[in-house]
């Protein structure tokens, strides 16, 4: 995806503290992991078991689960992006990792990127970012409870063509999102989130470049990631701050069926009214201590 530049949300040590709080295992103990360790991307081989623990099989459709086998079973690289912590309604951020299609549309919509995602059907996408990368994507596996507490683990096969290779490239990859939510002391919610990717390139000349050009194309992730992140919290905030030019954006997307507009549109209103709601509530002062 194109980066798109947007202002990043940056939280207090408390709010640090609650997000990492939520994805660490409960077998570590406390003293074992840093605040700053489990916010940061890595390659390690320690994430990449866990992981490829945190991925159930047995919970994935016949149809993909020897192919993500594979991936994680060969996987020429692996990359845990950074995590990323945005105030944001966990309501609309579930709705737009369960429906790309749309966070994609009002990219286009906005100038901000030419990707092009259509969903063929209820689990399945075609991607074309128009730059020489083509891709089938499947969401093969998800759990999404209340509050963003999500697991969505999906599947692309494709390919790129272009500079500097004179053959297509092809690839597969697996991409496991998992996310969590809190709400602070003033009502204010957050959603922290992660990404592990694993991908399988099929021919070994390229996996040495790919290897070699990792670092610089890990940080390109990291940033398109993050950014991803803000940018859906912004879209969060508007809906209280400007909810009639939310609306208005969503209502032009021409290739969103009218029913995801108006879902899109209930959560955003939804959202918006529950936060000028907490907005009025009087607070009490407390006392100081003597």
């Amino acid at each position: 995806m194109h980066r798109c530049r947007h202002r990043r949300f940056r939280l207090g040590a408390q709010c640090i503290a609650l997000a990492v709080a939520a994805f660490v295992p409960a077998s570590l103990e406390a003293n074992e992991l840093s605040s700053e360790r489990l916010l940061q991307a890595t390659t390690s081989q320690e994430a990449k078991k866990e992981a490829v623990r945190a991925i159930p099989l047995g919970r994935v459709g016949q149809t993909h689960r020897r192919d993500v086998q594979r991936v994680l079973a060969d996987s020429s690289l692996y990359r845990r992006l950074p995590m990323g912590v945005v105030a944001c309604d966990p309501d609309m951020f579930t709705f737009l990792m369960r429906h790309p299609e749309m966070l994609v549309e009002i990219w286009r919509e906005l100038g901000i990127s030419r990707v092009d995602m259509q969903r063929v059907d209820a689990n399945n996408f075609r991607l074309n970012d128009n730059v020489g990368t083509t891709a089938q994507l499947s969401i093969v596996e998800e759990q999404c409870e209340p509050g963003a507490q999500n697991r969505i683990i999906m599947y692309a096969e494709g390919a790129y063509e272009g500079k500097p290779f004179k053959r297509a490239v092809r690839a597969q990859c697996v991409l496991l999102l998992r996310s969590g939510s809190f709400e602070e002391t003033d009502g204010k919610k957050y959603v922290a989130a992660r990404l592990d990717t694993f991908v399988r390139i099929d021919r070994n000349s390229i996996k040495l470049f790919a290897k070699a050009m990792h670092p610089w194309v890990g940080k390109t992730a990291d940033a398109n990631f993050m950014d991803t992140l803000s940018f859906i919290s912004n879209l969060s905030q508007a809906s209280t701050t400007n909810l009639a030019s939310v609306e208005k954006l969503v209502l032009k997307l021409p290739r969103i069926s009218p029913q995801l507009q108006q879902e899109m549109l209930s959560i955003a209103r939804r959202s918006g009214r529950t936060l000028d709601r907490r907005a009025t509530i009087p607070r009490v002062a407390r006392a100081e201590k003597k």
